[in-house]
């Protein structure tokens, strides 16, 4: 919530992940391969949870829009090629950065697992008297002793309290003690729809529609994805709630042509067209699911527009190494390295994948209204 308001048949994909990570890894990579124990992507549904999720582990329920696959021939929304221009316009397409961790780069999220075992945390919402009562103003949550949140400036941190089924959902999260200090957040059944929590601009759980590593490692991500853009045009569209995140106006640019908080955009290209395409296998990964399931704009703030995938701090805090970093690696993405440590990070960038301008669609939902 950036202001108030990333085939082939899958049995041989999964197969194939585990000999490339036995055959290339290091001693990370094969305790980071057995740790993520990739399977033939069959879901076992929203209910076993592991810790870290399985590959093809379901969050939210089938009847969740971010579970929901588009229909065989989607209808482009009226308008769509005007919307289309304006996101692009915005800036750079989707990228996001493999290694970085705790600092102020990381906006992905991370998810946590918790039990009834991990210590209780009495959540205090800093923004209650700007904008009202929090939902959460009061909870007490078990949170696992070592999560962190996300350094960057969202400071974004999920628990999925597998007792209960609930996801607690935090924004800028400030103190961690008997106290939970955060700026904001909410809560969403994780047997639900994954809507109506309060951590992002459209009010979607902080695991809906997130890429995680171990999808992208098994080469399969089923599920809507988690799309940010610079500004909206001032409304919002189902399944957002009723913010409309942070205006192109506000920043003094004109509403007109741009996204709808909640809008479901999808990519225009069919299995057979992305196979051919002469791409990395990974970054296919993600264009099959944009073609399958869309993208629906969750948060807004971003310098162009992006997706957003899940903090390598899950697995980091947790004392396993970055999976980011790992496939990085283990995917030959480019990488540059930072000053003055020499840190290395990977960089999953997007830019020409596809010509953004002219796949890239408005889906046309039953009762859309035309846009204003």
């Amino acid at each position: 919530m950036r202001h108030p308001q990333l085939r082939l048949p899958a049995a041989i994909v999964a197969v194939a992940s585990v000999v490339l990570a036995l055959a290339l890894a290091g001693e990370d990579e094969i305790a980071w391969s057995a740790a993520l124990d990739p399977e033939p992507c069959q879901s076992t549904g929203h209910s076993a949870l592991p810790r870290p999720l399985g590959a093809c582990e379901q969050l939210y329920s089938n009847a969740s829009p971010f579970n929901r696959p588009l229909p065989p021939r989607p209808r482009s929304l009226p308008g769509t090629a005007q919307i289309v221009r304006r996101t692009v316009e915005f800036g750079p397409a989707p990228s996001f950065t493999g290694g970085v961790v705790g600092t102020s780069y990381d906006w992905g999220h991370p998810i946590y697992f918790s039990k009834g075992s991990d210590p209780v945390s009495t959540v205090h919402c800093t923004q209650s008297a700007a904008w009202g009562r929090c939902k959460i103003e009061g909870a007490r949550v078990h949170i696992p002793a070592a999560a962190q949140p996300a350094a960057g400036g969202d400071g974004h941190l999920a628990v999925i309290d597998r007792a209960t089924g609930w996801e607690y959902d935090f924004w800028q999260v400030q103190r961690r003690g008997a106290d939970l200090t955060v700026g904001w957040g909410g809560r969403t059944r994780v047997d639900g729809d994954g809507l109506g929590s309060d951590a992002t601009a459209a009010g979607f759980g902080l695991a809906a529609g997130i890429v995680r590593p171990e999808e992208l490692a098994a080469g399969e991500i089923d599920h809507a994805l988690f799309m940010v853009v610079k500004c909206t045009n001032g409304t919002s569209v189902w399944p957002a709630g009723s913010n409309s995140g942070r205006t192109c106006a506000s920043m003094g640019l004109p509403n007109a042509g741009a996204p709808a908080l909640g809008q479901h955009f999808f990519l225009d290209l069919s299995p057979a067209k992305i196979e051919a395409l002469a791409r990395p296998a990974w970054q296919k990964t993600i264009l099959r699911a944009m073609a399958e399931y869309g993208l629906f704009v969750g948060d807004t703030g971003t310098a162009g527009w992006g997706i957003g995938v899940e903090s390598g701090a899950s697995y980091t805090s947790l004392g396993h190494p970055d999976p980011w970093v790992q496939l990085g690696r283990r995917l030959k993405v480019p990488s540059w390295a930072s000053r003055p440590n020499r840190r290395r990070f990977y960089e999953f960038n997007l830019a020409a994948a596809v010509d953004w301008a002219a796949e890239l669609k408005v889906l046309r939902a039953p009762g859309s209204p035309r846009p204003g």
